[in-house]
């Protein structure tokens, strides 16, 4: 028994002494950066705040708005990620009038500070001014930010590359003696419940969409019990949303992305507004994207449809970047081409649509909270928090619950695909036996985008 207890002690006491020299060397090296990260901020300049009004992440990115009167003239004024040994330039929309400036970091929603480009470490994001003294020496200061928003701290994982994550606490007054704005960023690995990407195969069990019959090349409706007459086939739009979904899930699993999806089977039901609804289940993962799948029609009964071609829907205030990306990779991999309608139409085969006057008008709910600014879809909608102007606050229940996101300030970028007309035959055929093509069409186009981002 004694050899066994003195053969454990040998093992044992190794072990330790390696657990006791790492506890020291991981305290020891927070205490030195906690050090040097106080050493750098006892510089910044308290004589002024730089106030920050409203910030979101939407999908990668964090825009920030704000303002600031600075106490003195300067030469030059820049946004900067900094620990005072590391320093990297944040692009801004400055606008300046004496020392009084606004700024923003983007125009567009889905730009920004790109979060997935980072480093790993501690980092404040301070302004930066340089000016010159009487002997032109040059002077530089920073200057803090102080959150006037009505949002607290927010966290963010990267995507998945090459089987890595990062995760980013962003924290507010993490310094004792004045308001900052911390970036804390870390190598780990997803929560089991968090993912990159959601898809959204449009429809399910209970709402097949549209259903269209093909006899050879003849296209018809089916009958009143959803039968197709003369040997025709049968085709609805929730299989081919979920085909297609289930083909993109593959394709950008295999480009090692950690994708879920609303629904997985044909039999699958799915809620709107619940947790891991069509509307929630982006946010609820903390996807970055939400891919929204679906297949279009004339909606003309019995008739073919002269429209033909793909349709991308994209929110408000939205850079075309990764929309355009998207529609040209589509015209190549899935031979289809972009829709010809007019009527929302922002380039093309990408389109935005908003509520109408007399769709507002027409409300259950009034007062409306919605405006012609209000994107119509709510898988754009509801699925962009703030970002997008949500509007499912609660006031539509029983008829829905509330959207718990709906003024969120940290949500996925959201897409809606229209990939072709069901109605028209060239379109019909090419999504009867291109869907692979379409899967890959969209996960090159969002793997393209990324990796020049």
């Amino acid at each position: 028994m004694k050899k066994r207890t003195k053969k454990y002690l040998t093992i044992l006491i190794p072990i330790c002494i390696v657990l006791i020299i790492a506890i020291i060397i991981f305290a020891g090296y927070h205490l030195i950066f906690k050090e040097r990260a106080k050493k750098f901020l006892e510089t910044v300049d308290t004589s002024t705040y730089v106030a920050i009004n409203s910030y979101a992440i939407y999908g990668i990115h964090m825009n920030l708005e704000g303002a600031f009167t600075l106490p003195e003239s300067v030469e030059d004024v820049v946004l900067v990620l900094t620990n005072g040994d590391y320093e990297q330039e944040i692009s801004w929309n400055l606008k300046q009038d004496g020392n009084n400036y606004t700024f923003q970091t983007s125009e567009y929603i889905n730009e920004g500070m790109n979060l997935e480009k980072l480093p790993t470490g501690e980092y404040y994001l301070l302004i930066k001014t340089t000016s010159q003294d009487e002997n032109n020496n040059p002077i530089t200061k920073y200057y803090s930010l102080e959150n006037n928003s009505d949002y607290e701290d927010l966290e963010y994982y990267t995507l998945t590359k090459n089987n890595k994550n990062n995760k980013i606490d962003i924290e507010w007054n993490t310094y004792e003696e004045f308001p900052t704005l911390r970036f804390h960023i870390y190598e780990t690995e997803l929560p089991e419940d968090v993912y990159d990407i959601t898809i959204d195969p449009g429809h399910d069990a209970s709402d097949p969409g549209k259903s269209i019959c093909l006899n050879d090349y003849n296209i018809y409706d089916p009958d009143y019990y959803g039968n197709c007459y003369n040997g025709g086939t049968l085709y609805t739009e929730a299989d081919f949303n979920l085909e297609v979904s289930q083909a993109l899930k593959t394709k950008l699993e295999s480009l090692g992305y950690k994708v879920t999806m609303t629904r997985n089977t044909e039999e699958d039901y799915v809620e709107i507004y619940e947790p891991m609804g069509s509307a929630t289940m982006a946010n609820d993962t903390k996807s970055k994207f939400n891919l929204a799948i679906h297949h279009n029609s004339s909606g003309v009964d019995g008739g073919l449809s002269y429209l033909n071609g793909t349709e991308i829907y994209i929110a408000n205030d939205t850079s075309l970047d990764l929309a355009e990306t998207f529609m040209q990779e589509l015209i190549e991999t899935a031979t289809t081409s972009p829709s010809y309608k007019s009527l929302y139409k922002v380039a093309d085969g990408i389109y935005q649509r908003f509520f109408t006057e007399e769709e507002i008008a027409d409300d259950s709910v009034q007062p409306s909270n919605k405006t012609t600014d209000t994107i119509y879809y709510y898988y754009i909608r509801e699925v962009g928090g703030i970002s997008t102007h949500a509007t499912n606050d609660g006031r539509y229940y029983p008829t829905y619950p509330e959207n718990e996101h709906y003024d969120s300030n940290n949500t996925a970028e959201p897409y809606l695909f229209e990939l072709g007309y069901m109605d028209n035959l060239t379109d019909l055929q090419n999504m009867i036996s291109n869907q692979n093509g379409y899967a890959n069409a969209i996960a090159n186009a969002l793997q393209k985008y990324l990796e020049e981002e």
